[in-house]
């Protein structure tokens, strides 16, 4: 539950700011709120076995971390909120899903 309510207020704190095309103050705020939410994700698709959506995830994380600043042309900005913001939106469909069954089999005794 606590992670469905961090997904949902990062992906309100980047439709603000496609919408409102927020500026270079505000970034740092969005960035911690995206860091947090794909952090949190990016666990629990390792827990959930899916690696490829982790690695999204983590590169997520590496894009908006607000430890540095990346100076992206205000076009690339706008695409990669954009395609963060879909990617926020589908994880509930992507965590809906099981499992694969091999790596069910090979977590059920370790759980």
């Amino acid at each position: 539950m606590l992670i469905r309510l961090m997904t949902l207020v990062a992906t309100a704190t980047l439709s603000l700011a496609i919408l409102f095309r927020s500026s270079v103050d505000f970034r740092m705020e969005v960035g911690i709120v995206v860091s947090v939410a794909a952090t949190a994700l990016a666990v629990r698709s390792l827990f959930a076995g899916r690696l490829v959506w982790a690695l999204l995830f983590s590169g997520v994380l590496g894009v908006f971390t607000p430890f540095h600043h990346a100076e992206f042309s205000p076009f690339l900005v706008s695409v990669l909120d954009m395609a963060t913001l879909a990617l926020f939106a589908a994880s509930p469909i992507i965590f809906r899903k099981s499992a694969h069954p091999w790596m069910a089999k090979r977590l059920q005794g370790k759980l």
